[in-house]
């Protein structure tokens, strides 16, 4: 009988073969283990909308699929922050949909100011609802991780982010946007995370 079942979620632009993401999914795979990494509708220029709907059909067929089977998330970047407008659209009945999630190097966007190698939709994702019962509700364990030396938010942002929601907020020291470009191909500690063989606060690659 399965005893886990996962879903990635990545962020914008998609994810390369080096991301940690991929490993990850890899990893789990080799395991035999049951994980969903879709790929999230026009990824260089995502809307809320289509990630949203994305997301509901990936988890529509992960509970029929696997029935009572405890679901681990973990999004990445623009993924986080729609995780945060899929739980945002569950308020109101707060059904408990994950055991664990992981929401890695969300990023804090101005929409009116956005980063210049971002679309323009981009700047729809934000400002994220921020609603801590529906996170609460619907997974038994949430939390942020982060870096000080991120392009797209600071420590301080992504404390925020953690303060409103009232969940911990993880610093991963000078790992940027925590992804290839900062080192984080390989992530081994995610991977033994996942398995249940690492606990928090997070290790650096």
């Amino acid at each position: 009988m399965e005893d886990q079942v996962f879903l990635i979620l990545h962020g914008w632009g998609g994810n390369n073969e080096n991301h940690w993401q991929e490993h990850l999914f890899n990893r789990l795979n080799s395991l035999n283990l049951p994980v969903y990494y879709p790929a999230l509708p026009n990824p260089a220029a995502p809307e809320t909308n289509g990630w949203l709907n994305c997301i509901r059909r990936e988890l529509t067929t992960i509970a029929r699929n696997h029935p009572d089977v405890p679901l681990t998330v973990v999004a990445h970047s623009l993924g986080s922050i729609a995780w945060l407008h899929f739980v945002g659209s569950m308020a109101a009945t707060c059904d408990r949909i994950a055991q664990r999630v992981l929401l890695v190097a969300p990023p804090y966007i101005l929409p009116m100011a956005p980063p210049p190698d971002a679309p323009q939709t981009v700047s729809d994702f934000f400002p994220p609802p921020l609603y801590p019962a529906a996170v609460h509700g619907t997974a038994g364990e949430t939390c942020f991780i982060c870096s000080n030396n991120d392009d797209y938010a600071t420590y301080e942002q992504t404390q925020g982010y953690g303060k409103a929601l009232q969940i911990p907020v993880h610093l991963l020291k000078d790992a940027g946007h925590i992804s290839p470009y900062y080192g984080y191909g390989k992530w081994p500690w995610v991977e033994e995370w996942c398995l249940g063989n690492a606990d928090l606060p997070p290790q650096p690659n």
